[in-house]
């Protein structure tokens, strides 16, 4: 996978590119386009690989949306089949700051996930005090990380569940998108792997199969009705922050 030009990155999250503030935020707002620290990055080595930006609640928010844009340093090696990356988050409306999360994205299955807090701490910058030298002290903060992440992904590999314990795991994964549950939801068919490669019963597998079930959606039940439906996707940048989070957060507790 090769890491995205301008032209693509404006493809997919063209507020990444936004040069004006929006015109609700007051005169003290700071404004600093987003495509201004992904360049800076970028002379530190990260490269971005994905983006995404959040549907606006007015065709005029469209430029200020906020957007979520991944980053790799190729210079990092795999772990575990899978490749660490920051995950930046910003806005252009004045409701949100830079962050800046860790991230892994897993090559057999094209998924991305967000670490939870707990591993490492997710990073603000206020825009008011951007500078290149913030993003160099971030970055390296992050790489200093990457075998604490390891270690952690080491231990979830020798964690085995037995069926009954894999259940009530789906169980409370399921409340991390919907707190007050979902019955239609058959907890088999959550933990069912959809390819070879995930089938095992060690706690990364089983939470790699529930995290890109819940997040990309596609598990298929019948409504009131007796007819077909199938779960959509998040596609709320902040609900997939959240769940991914929470979900790695619910499996750091069995360790």
């Amino acid at each position: 996978m090769k890491a995205l030009t301008d032209k693509e990155l404006m493809e997919l999250a063209p507020s990444v590119f936004t040069t004006k503030k929006s015109e609700k935020v007051s005169k003290k707002y700071s404004f600093i386009p987003t495509i201004n620290v992904v360049n800076d990055m970028r002379k530190l080595g990260w490269e971005v690989f994905n983006a995404t930006q959040q549907k606006p609640r007015s065709v005029n928010d469209i430029a200020h949306t906020k957007h979520l844009v991944r980053l790799r340093n190729t210079s990092i090696g795999l772990i575990n089949e899978s490749v660490p990356e920051i995950v930046l988050t910003n806005s252009h409306d004045g409701r949100n700051a830079f962050k800046l999360h860790a991230g892994i994205f897993r090559l057999v299955c094209s998924n991305g996930m967000v670490i939870a807090d707990t591993t490492i701490d997710n990073i603000r910058i206020k825009h008011q005090w951007y500078d290149f030298e913030d993003i160099k002290v971030i970055t390296d903060r992050m790489v200093k990380k990457v075998p604490e992440m390891i270690k952690k992904m080491n231990l979830l590999n020798n964690v085995i569940l037995s069926d009954d314990e894999q259940i009530k795991f789906a169980e409370k994964a399921i409340i991390t998108r919907w707190p007050k549950g979902n019955e239609k939801i058959n907890v088999e068919d959550l933990l069912s792997p959809t390819r070879k490669e995930d089938r095992g019963d060690d706690l990364w597998r089983i939470f790699n199969v529930i995290q890109e079930k819940l997040v990309k959606g596609g598990l298929v039940f019948n409504d009131k009705k007796e007819k077909m439906q199938k779960i959509r996707p998040v596609t709320n940048i902040d609900r997939q922050v959240t769940m991914n989070k929470d979900l790695w957060e619910l499996t750091e507790a069995y360790v």
